[in-house]
């Protein structure tokens, strides 16, 4: 006849649950050893936690500095660019102008106000360049078009080109005197006073933008800026008097008044693009400077949130023969019997 195990149902139930628990352990240790961090960092670390959290927001606040950074530095290299080929598309007309202002021969003369208006659309476009859907040049208002097409008609009522005509053919140009009176007077209330309402849309206003703390830089280039005012004027100027229009000794005066406003514009753009410069040095230096402190930040955290692997094997091999022995006891119970001792 054979009885019933020593074991109860009780004992049974809590060796189970002590397996269970061993168990456990021994899968978060081994997925511990494997992914190189604790799985409970917060348990562990406990009132270091909160040492943790601090490490963890200034790395995010770095992070998003970064990528700030790398936006602005992406937008002021576009903005160098652009310039670079605004002064390429004017050079080659102000040399046309100082040669017909010394009495160009006729294929000067034939083909300065072409290259005068090939010059404009390609210095209109550069101006107007965008990124990620702010237009670069346009100061604080960035969402619109800073730069009012040569023929397109704004919101004055007329283009820019019909403007400059108007001022140009409203008197007769039969002299240097006739020029200068035109070109100080109505040309210059029109890229002055009348410059918001004609030619641009923007603001002159420029970007601030914070790279690092209390740390900014400054997006320091307009279309409003007098450098391209300039540049603007003398091409237009150049583009609204045809050679054969006017007499000889006007069209000279003209070709020299529109070379030296394009000469006037390139040293301004030259200027403005040193400035830049200094800006996106400051955003390279910042740039070294947060990775070096990145680095830093990102050990602290690695050290606080990496499991120490000669611990999780020795605290594995203690839970091994742990589980080992409770298994070993369990089998030896299970095979009592009073009838082995009757």
């Amino acid at each position: 006849m054979s009885l019933g195990s020593v074991s109860t149902l009780s004992m049974a139930r809590l060796t189970r649950n002590s397996v269970r628990q061993i168990q456990n352990e021994m899968q978060t240790l081994q997925q511990e050893l494997s992914s190189g961090r604790k799985i409970d960092v917060a348990g562990s670390l406990g009132s270091g936690t909160a040492q943790l959290l601090d490490l963890r927001n200034v790395y995010n606040e770095i992070e998003h500095f970064q990528t700030a950074m790398s936006g602005q530095a992406a937008r002021m290299k576009m903005m160098q660019d652009a310039m670079d080929s605004i002064r390429d598309s004017a050079r080659p007309v102000r040399d046309l102008a100082l040669t017909a202002s010394g009495g160009a021969n006729e294929t000067t003369t034939a083909t300065i106000d072409d290259a005068a208006k090939d010059a404009l659309r390609s210095v209109t476009n550069m101006l107007n360049s965008a990124m990620s859907g702010r237009f670069l040049f346009g100061g604080t208002r960035f969402d619109r078009q800073p730069v009012q097409g040569p023929d397109e008609v704004g919101g004055s009522g007329t283009s820019p080109m019909a403007a400059v005509q108007a001022v140009v053919g409203a008197a007769p140009l039969t002299n240097a005197a006739d020029v200068d009176a035109m070109v100080d007077g109505a040309l210059a209330t029109l890229f002055d006073s009348q410059f918001d309402d004609v030619f641009f849309n923007g603001s002159t206003d420029p970007v601030v933008a914070r790279i690092d703390g209390s740390v900014t830089v400054t997006y320091g280039a307009t279309a409003g800026d007098q450098s391209f005012r300039d540049t603007l004027k003398g091409l237009y100027l150049l583009a609204s008097v045809p050679a054969d229009s006017v007499s000889e000794e006007a069209y000279k005066r003209v070709s020299e008044r529109a070379w030296g406003f394009l000469n006037a514009g390139e040293q301004g753009m030259i200027e403005t693009q040193s400035v830049l410069g200094l800006d996106e040095e400051r955003i390279t230096t910042n740039q070294s400077r947060l990775e070096v402190e990145k680095t830093l930040v990102s050990k602290q955290i690695i050290k606080l949130e990496e499991a120490d692997p000669y611990e999780s094997t020795l605290r594995i091999d203690v839970l091994k023969t742990q589980l080992e022995a409770t298994f070993s006891l369990t089998a030896n119970l299970s095979k009592l019997s009073l009838t082995n001792y009757i």
